[in-house]
């Protein structure tokens, strides 16, 4: 690739983490406001339209009837209140169809042209098929809300956001793959960095998991006092479900106990990672990515904190999910260096 063509692939892959961004901000608040089970009918096309007359919008709210969460929850709610929810599941809908645009666009211009190596060709069909995979999921997500209990599954919601998760990583992990200045520090700090990170990660992508199920079961509104619960440290009356491994995935308070623990336990990592890399022979650059994911890592923490104590305020709510992934791109962004220092220990 030339640096023409390399410069034009990684503005693609970033406009993708971009756009992946955007569609996670819109759907928290699509989950946060209830409006996901708004659009019961999938249609690729068709769907991107929505009601344009009064005829159109009546037919809509009269499909949206038909459905459990207008029965059970919604009944007697206004055509206008339904345009409001209507408006943020088509919004993030919208959001998919144009990811999949900008995606198929510029890959087959990129392809026919030959900016693609083979490397960067495999890695534009991972993304292909992630997103793919991501689009069927989220209608799957949705369908589990549309019979018979009118929430979503949260273990489907989960993978939804996993997978989102892993979309905007791959994204900016393949546009900081080329740049041609990549670091060439050595080090025989870098391995025990290395394995810092990746215990980092892992216990990022537990807490992103107890995250996704507090949000899938509303478990953000059951106790609201920090640092306590309610004025417990362990939660009372949390540990009912049989067997006893099933509070910690289905319990609501249990399941926000958990995000808690997780959270704490993943700030206190992420200071030690931050003092093991103060500590490291590396360079100002990774110590400074290092200052950075700390911060991030607790002002995400304040978040989910603010998150519980205001009964998960839709604009808090949707700045602690965006947090999420800030937090990564930043653990991505340091990564990238180790991985990249790699080869010279």
């Amino acid at each position: 690739m030339n640096p023409f063509e390399r410069k034009a692939v990684r503005t693609w892959f970033w406009s993708g983490a971009i756009l992946i961004f955007i569609m996670v901000v819109v759907g928290g608040i699509t989950r946060l406001t209830d409006s996901g089970l708004s659009m019961s009918d999938w249609s690729l096309i068709m769907g991107a339209i929505p009601p344009m007359n009064e005829a159109e919008w009546l037919a809509a709210f009269e499909r949206y009837k038909e459905f459990p969460q207008y029965q059970q929850l919604n009944a007697g709610m206004s055509l206008a209140e339904f345009k409001i929810i209507f408006f943020w599941e088509y919004l993030h809908r919208l959001l998919g169809r144009l990811i999949g645009l900008v995606f198929l666009i510029p890959f087959a211009f990129f392809w026919i042209r030959g900016y693609f190596n083979s490397k960067t060709l495999r890695r534009a069909w991972v993304l292909f098929g992630l997103g793919a995979l991501q689009g069927a999921m989220g209608w799957i997500m949705v369908k589990s809300g549309l019979v018979d209990v009118p929430y979503v599954s949260h273990y489907r919601l989960t993978i939804h956001l996993l997978l989102a998760m892993l979309l905007f990583g791959f994204c900016i992990w393949y546009a900081l793959d080329l740049y041609d200045d990549q670091p060439t520090e050595k080090s025989s700090d870098l391995p025990s960095l290395k394995r810092w990170s990746i215990g980092l990660l892992i216990l990022f992508i537990a807490q992103v998991i107890w995250g996704a199920f507090t949000a899938g079961l509303d478990a953000g509104y059951v106790y609201n006092t920090f640092p306590t619960m309610n004025g417990d440290w362990v939660p009372q009356g949390t540990w009912t479900l049989q067997p006893i491994r099933a509070n910690f995935v289905e319990h609501p308070g249990t399941v926000q106990w958990m995000h808690r623990i997780l959270g704490t336990l993943l700030g206190i990592a992420t200071i030690g990672f931050w003092w093991k890399n103060h500590n490291a022979d590396v360079g100002h650059l990774l110590k400074q990515k290092a200052r950075i994911l700390l911060g991030m890592m607790l002002t995400q923490y304040v978040l989910g904190i603010l998150t519980v104590i205001t009964h998960v305020q839709l604009l808090i709510g949707v700045i602690h999910q965006a947090g999420a992934l800030a937090v990564l791109f930043f653990w991505i962004w340091y990564y990238h260096d180790i991985k990249s220092n790699w080869a010279n220990v």
